[in-house]
């Protein structure tokens, strides 16, 4: 049986309340131990400049303090998010020390007991692409959607360059071949977002990850345990894909490492979506829950991108809540 799962921002005990309270049962935990509370905003801020180097080192004993933490509000902490440098994306001079770093990382998160990395291959993250839709959806909440008309037209960025479709391919391979060993030795899933949103280029910069065709050549490249997807049923839909045979095909491979929850209202794949309430929008989610339970799916499955709701606030984020109890009603009527 799956668990019920979410991102954490923060480690203050008033989040970790909310979380357990509200039927969370493992975290993706924070590297750093803050307890600043800060809400997330509707629209991620637009990426204006590459990717920058490869943040501080962790420190092993602050990780397994952060984990401890965790555990004393009974939440399961299972997943750690996997940086990316620029070096490695944009295939710069230090690319190999980069993936050194990485991979001592992969190897830390096995020795603290985490069964998940979390990572994605986007150099430049098309979010110029949403806008807020302020009371569009039901009852007045807050939505966000997706036009790729608003980044169609958009220049090459002076710091970032021009990356084509075969450049960024060679550079994920060539990751993937250097890493999945080290996760596999360690114990480690790797589990891989889809680019997000799901067009093939942004201001000159391809994106490697963008259809599922993508993400089964990403699992097919080292045939491994530890190379996992991070499905996504929302990013699957925006494809114009059918999330159900996504989840049987990369289920029967045991390849689903972590699971983004959501559902989306498709105008035209890839290109004009908008995101919508869990029991909203194209995605079936009930036929999803049970494709889930067909493949014997037991990770985690986090409702993610949740419309903001009135009461919504920095510890107590009700859209949360609302798509958990969703998730809690769909696994007592499926297993």
């Amino acid at each position: 049986m799956f668990k019920i799962s979410k991102g954490l921002g923060n480690l203050s005990a008033e989040m970790l309340r909310f979380y357990r309270q509200i039927g969370v049962e493992q975290v993706q935990v924070p590297t750093r131990f803050n307890a600043n509370v800060k809400l997330r905003p509707l629209v991620p801020p637009a990426q204006s400049k590459a990717h920058g180097p490869m943040p501080a080192p962790w420190d092993e004993g602050e990780l397994r303090r952060i984990c401890d933490h965790v555990r004393a509000f009974d939440l399961e902490p299972a997943a750690i998010t996997l940086p990316v440098s620029g070096r490695i994306l944009m295939g710069r001079e230090g690319r190999d020390e980069d993936l050194d770093d990485m991979a001592k990382r992969i190897e830390m998160a096995g020795r603290v007991g985490s069964e998940v990395m979390t990572w994605n291959f986007t150099a430049l993250r098309a979010s110029e692409g949403y806008a807020a839709q302020e009371g569009a959806g039901r009852g007045g909440a807050h939505l966000r959607d997706f036009d790729h008309a608003r980044i169609r037209a958009l220049p090459p960025l002076a710091d970032v360059g021009e990356h084509g479709m075969d450049e960024m391919w060679e550079r994920l391979e060539y990751c993937l071949r250097q890493l999945v060993p080290v996760a596999e030795a360690s114990g480690v899933k790797l589990a891989m977002h889809p680019n997000d949103p799901p067009v093939p280029e942004y201001r000159g910069v391809a994106q490697p990850l963008w259809n599922l065709d993508a993400m089964k050549r990403v699992v097919e490249i080292v045939d491994s345990p530890a190379n996992c997807v991070f499905f996504d049923s929302g990013v699957t839909t925006e494809y114009g894909q059918d999330a159900v045979e996504a989840i049987r095909y990369f289920g029967a491979k045991e390849r689903i490492g972590i699971v983004h929850f959501r559902n989306v209202r498709v105008e035209e794949p890839h290109y004009k979506y908008s995101e919508t309430f869990i029991d909203e929008g194209d995605c079936d989610i009930a036929a999803c829950m049970r494709a889930f339970a067909a493949v014997g799916y037991e990770g985690g499955i986090d409702p993610d991108h949740t419309p903001g709701i009135a009461g919504d606030g920095e510890e107590t984020q009700l859209g949360w809540a609302y798509a958990v109890g969703q998730l809690r009603a769909l696994r007592l009527a499926v297993y």
